[in-house]
């Protein structure tokens, strides 16, 4: 079976290349400068903008706009004077039996802090609310 194979590979020839294949490959390739500009371009360019820099119109120092600092007088340091805490949601939520004799019950209590700050100018206050959320672990007396 190898004899046949090989008289078979024997009788191979390479296949003809196309005409215009081997006009282009016939063709010498085209001479390529000795300097590529592609690379100097850029430098020049940063150059140029760069001589070109002074000759740019600036605004002057002073024709240029001020921000308008806050006087002293506009600050006010205000402290707390009073501070409650309303209660305004409970809510059980679950009760977990880690130990047999000591269940513990969770509960959501929702309250609204209220702090009420005075200026030192006597007489501006600013009142401040925040809501808070707390889990309340109460353990159950069991019998």
């Amino acid at each position: 079976m190898s004899d046949e194979l090989e008289r078979r590979l024997a009788a191979l020839r390479p296949a003809e290349l196309p005409a215009d294949l081997q006009t282009r490959l016939a063709t010498p390739p085209p001479a390529r400068g000795k300097i590529r500009w592609l690379w100097v371009a850029a430098p020049l360019a940063a150059a140029a903008v760069w001589m070109l820099m002074p000759a740019l119109p600036h605004l002057p120092v002073s024709a240029r706009p001020k921000l308008q600092a806050a006087q002293p007088s506009d600050f006010h340091v205000y402290l707390p004077i009073r501070k409650t805490s309303t209660l305004v949601n409970v809510e059980d939520l679950a009760v977990i039996d880690t130990e047999p004799t000591h269940p513990i019950r969770l509960v959501r209590a929702t309250w609204i802090d209220d702090v009420t700050y005075a200026g030192d100018d006597g007489h501006s206050t600013i009142s401040h609310r925040t809501p808070r959320a707390q889990i309340i672990p109460i353990t159950l007396e069991t019998y």
